[in-house]
C-alpha cells in the first residue's frame, strides 16, 4: 500500500551539501545557445545573473531514474509516488557576483512540503531552497517550487490564464525549437524527457508538443533586461509559470520598467493568453 502523501512531509528540514568550480566553458555553451556574443571567459570574470544554472549537475545513476527522464526520488528527494512533475516558479537573490575560477558550494535544503488533494487527483508542492557561496562569501539565493501531480490532476483543466499586459517597454519573439531546447537541457544536465523526446511528451503525456523550459523563458526575460538596462545591477529576479509554452509556435517576452527600481516582465503565448509573470529588482 502506497503510504500517504502527507508522509512526505518527514523531508523538511532534509539538506545536502555539493561542490562545483565555475568554469569559462560554461559560459562559451550558455552564450551560444541564447544567441549572444562575447560571453565573459576569462578567470575573474562575473557570469550573469542565472547562469549558474549550468553548474552541479544532478548525480543520479540510470537505476534512480523515473521513467519521464527525473529522478525517482532518494537521499536528499522524497519519493514522491506522482507521475507528472513541473516547476512551479522560481525565485533568486543575488547578493555577490560568481567570477570564472570560483570554487562554489551549494547547500541545497528542503524548505516546504504541502499537499493537496482534490476531486481530480493530488498534488504535492516542495519548496527547495538553495544557497551558493563562493570564498567571498554568500553569492545565490534560489527558491524552486516543484509540483507532482496524479494523472488526473496534471489533466484537469485549469483556470483561464489571465490576460497579458497591453502595454509593453520592451518585446522579443521567440521562435521554440527542438535544437535550443534540447541544448538549454544538455547545459543544465536536464533529462526530463518533456524537452526533447517528441513520441513520449505527445503520447504518454499526451502534451501538444516539446515543453519550452521555464528556467529557458526566464533566463531569456532576464537577458532581456541586461539588454534594456545594461548598467543596472540586478539584485532579485523571481518568475511564477502561469501556463506552459510548447515549440509549435511563436512566444512573445516582454515587459516595462516600474518604479522602485523594479521592471515587471511576462511571457505571452502565441494565442495572447499570459504564460509567465516575472519581477526583477535592481540595486
Amino acid at each position: 500500500m502506497t503510504e500517504p502523501l502527507e508522509n512526505l512531509k518527514s523531508y523538511i528540514g532534509r539538506s545536502e551539501t555539493a561542490a562545483d568550480v565555475v568554469t569559462g566553458s560554461a559560459m562559451v555553451k550558455i552564450a551560444a545557445t541564447l544567441g549572444l556574443d562575447n560571453p565573459a571567459s576569462a578567470k575573474g570574470d562575473p557570469i550573469p545573473p542565472g547562469w549558474y544554472g549550468a553548474f552541479f549537475p544532478p548525480s543520479h545513476r540510470p537505476s534512480q531514474m523515473r521513467a519521464d527522464g527525473q529522478a525517482a526520488g532518494h537521499g536528499f528527494l522524497p519519493p514522491v509516488p506522482l507521475p507528472r512533475r513541473r516547476l512551479g516558479g522560481v525565485r533568486m537573490s543575488f547578493y555577490e557576483p560568481l567570477r570564472i575560477g570560483d570554487e562554489i558550494t551549494r547547500v541545497s535544503e528542503i524548505a516546504d512540503i504541502s499537499v493537496d488533494e482534490d476531486a481530480s487527483g493530488s498534488m504535492v508542492l516542495l519548496v527547495e531552497r538553495n544557497s551558493i557561496s563562493n570564498s567571498r562569501g554568500l553569492a545565490v539565493v534560489e527558491e524552486r517550487d516543484v509540483i507532482w501531480l496524479s494523472e488526473g490532476r496534471a489533466a484537469a483543466k485549469s483556470a483561464p490564464a489571465p490576460a497579458a499586459p497591453a502595454e509593453a517597454a520592451w518585446r522579443r519573439v521567440v521562435e521554440p525549437n527542438p535544437v535550443l531546447l534540447f541544448r538549454f537541457s544538455a547545459i543544465r544536465f536536464n533529462s526530463h524527457r518533456i524537452h526533447y523526446d517528441r513520441d513520449y511528451v505527445t503520447k504518454v503525456e499526451g502534451l501538444p508538443g516539446l515543453a519550452v523550459q521555464g528556467t529557458l523563458v526566464s533566463q531569456l526575460l532576464i537577458e532581456m533586461c541586461r539588454s534594456e538596462l545594461p548598467a543596472r545591477k540586478m539584485t532579485y529576479f523571481g518568475y511564477q509559470a502561469v501556463r506552459q509554452l510548447y515549440d509549435t509556435g511563436p512566444f512573445t517576452i516582454a515587459g516595462a520598467p516600474g518604479v522602485g527600481g523594479e521592471a515587471a516582465l511576462w511571457a505571452v503565448a502565441a494565442d495572447g493568453t499570459l504564460a509567465m509573470t516575472a519581477t526583477a529588482k535592481f540595486a
